[in-house]
């Protein structure tokens, strides 16, 4: 059977999926509509658990070095600052947004696709596809002509007008905000530090300021009439819109200019028999919080895995499934989480008058201060749908990167598409070895075992073991005393357990 994998969009999410199935030798094609890169600079942040994901795949360095680190974010409202939300507080390898245009971070990834070998076919577009058992036949039009070929898996990371996502009839429910947005690179003077990032929100509205390289910033600010209905605003109607707020914000040398409507939508799965759907294809955020080329990377992240331990017979079926569970859960969350910060910060009256009245003293909290950066970070990411617990040391399906080692994390060599075991250096040696052979009888060679330096039995008894996944989530958190628990809940997804048992 034909095992290669159609990957539909060249984008963040369609590059991430291509780098994730060549780690695990999986054949794949990507394909682009676009004859070239994106040239607005539409995404702009990159959060630190998506750097963690980009590091793993040998892409962060060289963002690094184009990208502006922004670790302080303030907001204020009615010109007194309400708090001010430090990164650098943060237990990261990355502890700070990198701020970078979206042409950047693409230039990136398909420079490392060049770099394995791999090319985007840019000028293909997705015509038509038909689910047949276990392959799906896609039609294409390239630029030779009509295609028709079979592939094992198709991955829609197409887009917001996704013909992947149209193809296997999954409908896009939700709803457009309704007001228009300004977004802008400008050179900018104000009497702030403008190293640091501001939501500086006022009756009349509100405007967003966050730092780019060489003195530039990007702007968002609400737009009103005429000018919302405009496809490209002009410098002027910028400066008209600042003038509305009463803000001493002089900007100017513009190098991308945008007007756009905010929208807050999702499909009920991200997957239909051998077709999968990811990033934007899949669901669209308000900008507000720089969730969304994020969460499409973590997407791509998540699936990326699945299918190599599937069509390398690791796992069975069944863990495919999970990328749906797991990727759409989280979407709504952030969803709802987007959704109330867009609705507070522009002035709209979707939520009701207590939920307004709570908005000021919560963020005036010193707990949601201290919580917030974690959450916009991307480390509250928990697939377990249930509340974390704050007095458990780890919660299964969190990433490992929310602990509070006691250790330095970043000696740890997780990642790099196998699983994890964790356990105490006071292990014995025969729980070592009965721990070694249950997981070479689940995986093979694919887990590293990295021996946790805690004395203080902060983290870990000299019993106790965490499996975490090849993306960094927590599996599994066991003692030694059960190891016929541990194969049992192995044996759900991963096919060489199941067999041996």
């Amino acid at each position: 059977m034909n095992q290669e994998v159609l990957i539909v969009g060249g984008g963040p999410t369609g590059m991430i999926t291509a780098l994730q199935l060549h780690r695990f030798g999986i054949p794949f094609r990507i394909i682009e509509q676009r004859n070239k890169q994106c040239s607005g600079s539409k995404a702009l942040s990159v959060n630190p658990a998506t750097l963690d994901m980009l590091a793993d795949l040998g892409i962060a360095e060289s963002l690094l070095k184009k990208g502006q680190k922004n670790p302080i974010v303030n907001l204020v409202y009615d010109d007194k600052r309400l708090f001010k939300l430090d990164f650098k507080r943060v237990s990261a390898t990355y502890p700070y947004f990198l701020m970078l245009p979206q042409p950047d971070t693409e230039a990136a990834m398909e420079d490392k696709l060049r770099e394995l070998g791999y090319q985007i076919e840019r000028g293909t577009e997705l015509v038509s596809l038909e689910q047949t058992g276990q392959a799906v036949q896609v039609r294409l039009n390239t630029r030779d002509g009509e295609e028709n070929r079979e592939y094992r898996y198709v991955v829609g990371c197409d887009g917001a007008n996704s013909k992947t996502r149209e193809q296997i009839s999954l409908p896009f429910s939700g709803y457009d905000y309704d007001l228009h947005f300004i977004l802008a690179d400008v050179k900018l003077t104000w009497d702030r530090d403008l190293t640091q990032s501001y939501y500086y929100i006022k009756e009349q509205g509100f405007i967003i300021v966050l730092p780019l390289t060489e003195g530039y910033h990007r702007i968002v600010i609400k737009a009103d009439g005429p000018i919302a209905k405009k496809n490209k605003p002009t410098l002027d109607d910028i400066k008209q819109a600042i003038a509305k707020l009463d803000v001493d914000i002089k900007i100017s040398e513009p190098t991308w200019l945008s007007a756009a409507p905010f929208y807050n939508r999702a499909t009920p799965s991200f997957r239909r028999g051998n077709v999968f759907i990811a990033g934007d294809a899949a669901h669209l955020f308000s900008p507000i919080g720089g969730f969304g080329m994020n969460t499409g990377i973590g997407d791509a992240f998540n699936l990326g895995w699945k299918l190599g331990y599937v069509l390398n017979g690791l796992s069975s079926e069944a863990l495919l499934d999970s990328y749906t569970e797991e990727r759409h859960w989280n979407a709504e969350q952030l969803l709802k989480v987007t959704d109330l910060n867009t609705s507070m910060i522009a002035g709209l009256d979707r939520h009701q008058l207590e939920d307004e009245t709570k908005f000021l003293p919560l963020v005036r909290n010193r707990g949601f201060i201290k919580e917030f950066p974690m959450f916009s970070s991307g480390y509250k990411l928990n697939y377990s749908k249930k509340p974390l617990d704050p007095e458990q040391k780890y919660n299964v399906g969190s990433l490992l990167a929310s602990i509070n080692f006691s250790a330095d994390l970043s000696t740890f060599i997780t990642g790099g598409g196998k699983h994890s075991l964790i356990v105490n250096d006071a292990i014995t040696s025969n729980h070592l070895q009965a721990l070694e052979l249950a997981i070479q009888v689940s995986f093979g060679a694919s887990v590293r075992v990295n021996k946790l330096s805690d004395p203080q039995y902060k983290l870990l008894t000299a019993d106790q073991f965490i499996l975490v996944r090849p993306d960094n989530i927590i599996e599994y958190v066991g003692d030694t005393g059960n190891i016929a628990d541990f194969i049992a809940s192995l044996s759900v997804y991963y096919s060489n357990v199941a067999a041996a048992a």
